[in-house]
């Protein structure tokens, strides 16, 4: 919570966060006037996003190694803990609490001061779009945060304690009580809709590089669906995504596209089938903590496929998740963070949105 308290903002001697420079911190209060304030306060998500300790690191890989076809490399590597789950009350680590609501905290400078910026008329769509990041953003890290640290929701309907639900500029010395799985859940699903609603226009609907739009907040929001059992809306929210966003150019990898597509340095006229990604350069990456270099035979080496999942896969010699695991000294390597051209693997891209997983969840719903 110490991040989220402070009255920082990170900015950027360039438009876009993915070209970040040595940054500098100006104090919120009085200091977002104008819209491109705003989008400097979003620069300062997704660059909180990129860290290692959160979307290009520690958030994603949680998730392999506390789930059944992942596990760590050995116990004194960074994934072991979380594969051993070997914490207490007293060990576990901070770092997802911490980030989880540095993110809130930033998403929610943009959400309370940007109706107080005077626009012009033609201005509106992209004060939409800046605002519904805001909000996707902000349910995406309330909804992992729930996950970390709260029961599933069909354990017991989401009767169980959550995280505290974070909707308004806190003091420093703040300590909210925790919500219910239920009422996150309900937060989570709010700060969607609300955003879908900001963002189905003209801005919203384009592809910009490393941020989050429409579609993404749409395939979200089926994904946390599926999560509370509510598979009819689940089915409904993917299938329009999937619908207005291959009318939009987005589409499925195919086959032959899937072992080398991870490393497209995707864009508007050829976005794949990537709705969100955090990008990474050479100049402006987590370097040797970025997921890349963790799953590499040549980096860290810190997480592998399981034997059980391995040998599943090995069953069908056309599977095709078979072309991006490599095989060294008798384990296997996941390979699809990939290095777009002229960087290296601790520069590779990381997805968080697919079009696949829209499918996916299309599919999971329609079969329950």
């Amino acid at each position: 919570m110490l991040l989220a308290g402070a009255l920082l903002l990170t900015t950027s001697c360039s438009d876009s966060w993915l070209d970040l420079e040595p940054s500098t911190s100006t104090e919120t209060e009085g200091s977002i006037t104008y819209l491109s304030d705003i989008n400097f306060t979003l620069n300062g998500v997704y660059d909180t996003m990129q860290d290692s300790y959160a979307y290009t690191g520690r958030f994603v890989y949680y998730g392999d190694a506390t789930g059944d076809d992942m596990q760590a490399y050995s116990a004194t590597k960074r994934t072991g803990d979380a594969y051993t789950f070997s914490y207490t009350k007293d060990t576990a680590p901070t770092s997802y609490w911490y980030y989880g609501y540095g993110i809130i905290a930033l998403c929610n400078q943009v959400i309370t001061y940007i109706d107080d910026i005077d626009i012009d008329d033609d201005e509106e769509d992209l004060r939409d779009y800046y605002k519904g990041q805001a909000y996707a953003l902000r349910a995406m890290a309330t909804f992992d945060l729930t996950r970390f640290y709260g029961y599933p929701y069909k354990k017991d309907s989401g009767a169980s304690l959550g995280v505290p639900i974070v909707t308004e500029l806190l003091d420093k010395d703040a300590s909210p009580a925790r919500n219910t799985v239920a009422e996150c859940y309900e937060q989570v699903i709010s700060d969607l809709n609300t955003a879908i609603s900001l963002m189905d226009n003209s801005e919203g609907q384009q592809f910009v590089k490393g941020h989050i739009n429409l579609y993404g907040a749409m395939s979200l929001l089926s994904r946390v669906y599926l999560y509370r059992g509510d598979n009819q809306l689940a089915y409904d929210t993917a299938v329009e995504c999937i619908e207005r966003a291959e009318d939009e150019g987005y589409a499925l990898w195919t086959n032959a596209e899937y072992a080398t597509a991870w490393a497209e340095d995707i864009s508007a006229s050829n976005p794949g089938e990537i709705l969100f990604e955090i990008v990474n350069t050479t100049d402006d990456s987590p370097g040797k903590e970025s997921l890349g270099y963790l799953h590499s035979a040549d980096g860290y080496k810190d997480i592998i496929v399981t034997t059980s999942f391995y040998s599943m896969l090995a069953e069908d010699e056309d599977d095709v998740r078979l072309d991006i695991i490599s095989i060294s000294s008798k384990r296997g390597y996941v390979y699809k963070y990939q290095p777009q051209e002229g960087e290296e693997i601790t520069d590779a891209n990381t997805p968080l949105l697919r079009l696949s997983e829209t499918y996916l969840n299309a599919a999971e719903a329609a079969f329950k």
